[in-house]
């Protein structure tokens, strides 16, 4: 949890875990909160550490590597999961956040 009630009420990893096939922006989910994106940015960042897209790319990135762990499907079918339809923006935004490409991650 993110300590404050407040909090709680602003932001919920749960709300991410909902949407975050269709939807990564952060502009998103104030909107579904009905908050402004600068409060929304404000109070996330006061309360993890993180930035909201830190967040959202958190979720996308764990569901990607248990996917690549623990299933053998094609990664072209992973990120089409995750909602990329091109797996070369899918395989940059994984190389982001990893450090490495999902291949080498898989193999790893």
């Amino acid at each position: 949890g993110f300590g404050e009630n407040s909090t709680r009420e602003v932001f919920d990893e749960q709300l991410v875990w909902q949407y975050y096939t269709k939807e990564r922006s952060a502009s998103f989910y104030a909107g579904k909160l009905r908050i402004t994106l600068p409060h929304f940015c404000y109070v996330i960042k006061k309360t993890t550490g993180m930035t909201a897209l830190d967040i959202i790319a958190n979720v996308v990135i764990m569901d990607a590597k248990a996917q690549l762990k623990s299933t053998n499907l094609p990664i072209k079918e992973i990120s089409i999961g995750l909602g990329y339809s091109n797996v070369a923006f899918f395989d940059k935004y994984f190389r982001r956040y990893v450090g490495m490409s999902p291949l080498e991650y898989r193999n790893s």
